[in-house]
Parts: C-alpha cells; sequence; structure tokens
C-alpha cells in the first residue's frame, strides 16, 4: 500500500491554579497576563486583550468593528451580556444596493450580487461601531484597574509596532485587491513603496509594522473614554471621511448609538450544566437549539466522534440553521420567536424530525411561533443571514470569575475602508444584510446587526464550569456546538475539545473534516449527506477557530486551549 507524509500538528492545553488567558495571537494573551499580574480580575485581563488584539490581528477586529461580550461574576452567581453590535446608520434604504442584472450570487454569504460588490467594500457599508462602547461599558461595571491600564498593551504595541508574522502578513497579502482601492488603506496597511509587509522568511528580515494614528486614537480613548469615540474627536473624523466618500455615518448616528446590557442573557439547560449566552442577534441562539435537541440523544454511549455522533449533530445543526436563517434577526426592529426557538416544546418537535438512520439534506424550516409566549407575528417572509470573520477570548481569573469575548470587522478589514486619520478599520456591517428589500434580514435604518458569534459559558451547579467561543463566520456555530459537546458529553479537556474533526451543516451539504478518516466519511455519505470534504490547513478557516478555558471538575485546576493552526496561545499565571 502506497503511503504518505502527513501532518501531525497540535499544541499543549495549559493548566494553572491561578488564572488563564487564551486569545487569538501571543501578544493579546500576554496583555491579558499582564493584568492578573497588576491585580486585575478577568474582566481587566479581557479588555486589556481584546483592544490589542484589534491591534496586532488588524484583520479580524479593532476600533472600527462589533462586539459581543459574556460576563460571570462567581461570588454573586450572575453572568451579563454586553452587545455592542452595530446599528445601520440613519440614512440607510432597504434598495440603497442595486442588484446585478445576471441574478448571480456573491459575498461570503451568498446574497444577490451587487454592483462593484458595493455592500461587502467601500464607504457605503458601515455600520457604526460596536466594539468600543461594549468592552468600555463593560469594563466600567466590573473591572478593577483602570481604563489608562486596560489601553496600554494596544497602544505600545501600535506605537512601537510588532514584528509581522506569516499570518499578518498572509491576511494583508490576500486582502490587497480591496485595501488597495482606497488611499488611506493603502497608506496605513502597506509599505510607503505599496508593497506588503514581509515576514521573516528564507534569510529575509521581516518587517515592523506601527500604527501611529491608531495609537493616537486609543490615547484619546484611554484619556476620554467611549464620549471621545462617540461623541468626540473620533467621531467628527469618522463622520468627516464619511461625508466625503459618500458614506452614511454621520456624526449624529455615531453620538445616538448605544449599547444593549442584559443581566442573565439568554440561557438554555444542556445535561447538567446550563449553557449561558449572547442576545437574538448572536449565535448563541442557534448553538441553544442544536443543543436542546441534541439532549434527547446518548452522545456519550454513541462515543466522540462516531459516525452515529456526527450524523446526529450534522442534522440538529441542520435544522437549527434553517430555523435561524428564517426567524433570527434584530429584535428591536422585528418579531423575533427566540424564547419558542429555545423551548423545549419545540425542541422536541423538531427532534423527532431527526432520523438517526438517514439524512435530510433538504430540511426545512419550523414554526416556533406556537412555543413563543407572546412575542406576537412573524415580521416578514424568511431570508438568509450571514456572518463574517471574527477573533474571540476566553478568560478566567482566580476567584473563577470568566469572560467570554468576540470582536469583528465582518469580512477580513471589514469595508477595505481606514478612516482617515484615525487608524481605524471599519466594519463592512451591510455585508450582514440581504440586499433584497422586504426580507426578514433586509437593510433597514437602526437595524442591528445577526452575527454568528457566540460567545458561551457554562454552569454546572450555578458554578462556572467553562468559557468557550470561535472566530471563523457561521462555521462558529458549529465548532461552538462540537466543543459544547465534547466537554460536557465526552468529558474532554478544552484543547481535545477545541480541535477534534467537526461537520458543518447549515443546508443540504454537510461540509466534513477530512481528518474525520476514509471510512466514516464514506458511512456518513451512506446515510445520506451530500459531503463536500475539506481540508484544514494553517491558512484556512473551515471549520471555526475555538479557544476555551475550564475549571477542571475533579480538581478545579484551570485548563485552556486553542486552535492548533493559527498562532492562537492560551497562557496561565
Amino acid at each position: 500500500m502506497t503511503k504518505a507524509s502527513e501532518w501531525r500538528i497540535g499544541k499543549t492545553e495549559v493548566s494553572s491554579d491561578e488564572a488563564i488567558v487564551a486569545t487569538m495571537y501571543p501578544q493579546a494573551t500576554e496583555a491579558g497576563i499582564a493584568m492578573l499580574k497588576q491585580g486585575g480580575n478577568a474582566m481587566d485581563a479581557a479588555i486589556a486583550a481584546g483592544f490589542a488584539v484589534g491591534v496586532v490581528e488588524p484583520f479580524n477586529s479593532g476600533l472600527g468593528g462589533i462586539a459581543v461580550l459574556v460576563w460571570h461574576e462567581a461570588a454573586t452567581g450572575r453572568t451579563h451580556v454586553f452587545d455592542g453590535s452595530g446599528a445601520l446608520p440613519a440614512a440607510t434604504r432597504a434598495d440603497q444596493f442595486p442588484i446585478s442584472g445576471d441574478g448571480g450570487a456573491a459575498g461570503l454569504y451568498g446574497w444577490p450580487e451587487v454592483a462593484d460588490d458595493a455592500n461587502n467594500t467601500g464607504y457605503m457599508t458601515p455600520a457604526v461601531p460596536g466594539m468600543p462602547a461594549c468592552l468600555l461599558a463593560a469594563h466600567e461595571a466590573f473591572g478593577r484597574l483602570d481604563r489608562a491600564a486596560v489601553l496600554a498593551p494596544a497602544i505600545h504595541h501600535a506605537e512601537q509596532g510588532f514584528a509581522v508574522d506569516w499570518y499578518v502578513a498572509l491576511g494583508m497579502a490576500v486582502n490587497q485587491h480591496r485595501l488597495q482601492r482606497f488611499a488611506e488603506s493603502r497608506r496605513v496597511m502597506y509599505r510607503p513603496d505599496g508593497a506588503c509587509y514581509r515576514a521573516p522568511m528564507l534569510g529575509v528580515e521581516g518587517d515592523i509594522f506601527r500604527q501611529p494614528d491608531l495609537a493616537q486614537s486609543l490615547r484619546l480613548i484611554s484619556a476620554g473614554g467611549a464620549d471621545v469615540f462617540y461623541r468626540g474627536e473620533i467621531a467628527e473624523r469618522i463622520a468627516a471621511d464619511m461625508q466625503a466618500n459618500g458614506g452614511l455615518i454621520t456624526f449624529e448616528d455615531m453620538a445616538s448609538y448605544r449599547i444593549r446590557v442584559s443581566e442573565g442573557g439568554l440561557s438554555v439547560p444542556y445535561r447538567d450544566c446550563m449553557i449561558v449566552g449572547g442576545l437574538e442577534n448572536t449565535g448563541f441562539p442557534t448553538v441553544a437549539q442544536a443543543l436542546r435537541m441534541l439532549e434527547g440523544f446518548d452522545l456519550a454511549a454513541l462515543g466522540a466522534g462516531s459516525v452515529a455522533e456526527l450524523h446526529l449533530i450534522a442534522e440538529a445543526q441542520r435544522l437549527a440553521f434553517t430555523d435561524r436563517l428564517a426567524h433570527l434577526g434584530d429584535a428591536g426592529s422585528m418579531a423575533v420567536p427566540v424564547a419558542g426557538l429555545l423551548s423545549k416544546g419545540y425542541a422536541d418537535e423538531r427532534r423527532r424530525q431527526i432520523d438517526p438512520q438517514r439524512a435530510w439534506p433538504q430540511a426545512t424550516a419550523g414554526n416556533p411561533w406556537p412555543h413563543d409566549a407572546g412575542s406576537g407575528a412573524p415580521a416578514g417572509p424568511s431570508g438568509h443571514g450571514g456572518e463574517g470573520m471574527t477573533t474571540h477570548l476566553t478568560v478566567i481569573d482566580r476567584d473563577r470569575n470568566m469572560v467570554s469575548l468576540l470582536s469583528t470587522l465582518g469580512q477580513h478589514f471589514g469595508s477595505a475602508v481606514v478612516a482617515r486619520d484615525t487608524g481605524i478599520v471599519l466594519n463592512n456591517g451591510t455585508m450582514w444584510f440581504d440586499p433584497v428589500p422586504g426580507r426578514i434580514n433586509s437593510l433597514a435604518p437602526g437595524r442591528r446587526i445577526l452575527t454568528a458569534g457566540a460567545p458561551v459559558i457554562a454552569l454546572r451547579d450555578g458554578k462556572p464550569l467553562f468559557s468557550v467561543g470561535a472566530p471563523g463566520g457561521r462555521r462558529v456555530i458549529s465548532s461552538v456546538i462540537h466543543s459544547i459537546v465534547n466537554m460536557i458529553d465526552h468529558a474532554m479537556g478544552p484543547q481535545a475539545a477545541v480541535n477534534t474533526p467537526r461537520v458543518h451543516s447549515e443546508g443540504p451539504v454537510t461540509v466534513a473534516d477530512l481528518r474525520i478518516g476514509a471510512e466514516r466519511l464514506a458511512a456518513l455519505e451512506n446515510l445520506g449527506h451530500r459531503l463536500d470534504l475539506r481540508e484544514e490547513t494553517f491558512s484556512t478557516s473551515y471549520f471555526g477557530r475555538p479557544n476555551a478555558v475550564m475549571v477542571e471538575p475533579e480538581t478545579g485546576r484551570l485548563l485552556g486551549g486553542v486552535n492548533q493552526y493559527k498562532p492562537a496561545m492560551a497562557m496561565g499565571l
């Protein structure tokens, strides 16, 4: 039998008695650890890491993006959700993007194609950023250190620069066709000669990437807080640049932006745990709905990664996604049956549609409204929803406080627009919305983004068990489902849990990791799955990139796990 070389890639699990920070980039993890060493808590660590990662991983998050943070305070047993999802400008129109005549699909999420990619790239795409308001409000409510302390690492990396590695160089290179369209983006993100910044390779020294304008914006926020971003100098600069280039965000849009804060967030029971996460406009309802269906099957007995388990997870995902695309959106501007979607009765109804012996590729959306108490009637016909690239971090401290935080620009580098003289990459918020009017997730003034980000905290007997989340577009949802099942049903530690081979099914096709193995993949095909086989590599993100921190049930020791293919790092005190 012919054999070939195989990659064998892995990372070690981190353990600590004190605290752990897990993020997508080493400098962000180090920023969080520095806060803990200064006497800060998990919130201080998360906020410092959240601002820092937007500097050193500039294509996935930053001041111009959105964020959702889940905080659990061990001493009180209370959980709070800070929702910093972006809101569309007041001048937004449902028909502002003319559909191309050929009827093709385009963009990350297959919406009808728009002329010049205008709903994904450029000045018409940004929503009002929610990331600064989210992080600063959460820090003010629950942090111990002052604002200057938690912003100091981000300011340092923006001002002094950091060494470009393969990951950042690759992100800049593959997005140059979008970034090079805009003069300010070219100036900020590329070398003075217009070339990409270089990573060290084959004897060539790498570059240092400095962002002085972003450092100044961060300094202004350090001194003036959210007011300077939304009602001060930064807001004025963003609004002026929008006006000069045909964008929609005004100073009034910035000044009127508010985050949402919820004590408790949304939650569902799963086995002997309570799973807590973000609000109706996040990926959490889809994660939670799938778990409620899966709870009716004995996954532990089936075995981790067995054909039977992968089949059931794929089918539960598919049903939850069809409901997501038909029913979820911004509850502030439409009726959303989130209580019905997460109810036991509806989970029982949908579970009965799962055949353990046969896939249902053409699964259709159900009707959760009879299970929804007092939410009113549906707002309109079903449509698609879309999610983009993200960063995620998880933290647990010595008091067992936990944070799960997502932040995103949407697509890589968001709109590809850097607001003049700010260094801030702006999100492409309209990417998340259907450009066709009259759909459940069509464009509308002030409407909040429907993001796939699914920050999750799990409690057992009211005490913290783990915090988990992932970057990776809509693959966030499937990767978080798999990770939760691994940690609860199969008692895996977080490093193993977040890196097992996975499946993702949001429609007729089941995307499957080649690491599942030929025999099991053939068995899934025999069950009727229409497989799209993918090999995860250093440059891809076919299955999400989760990280997690956990309190080991047997010992109380803390454990941390991160994605094995990216520069993600967990670090313990």
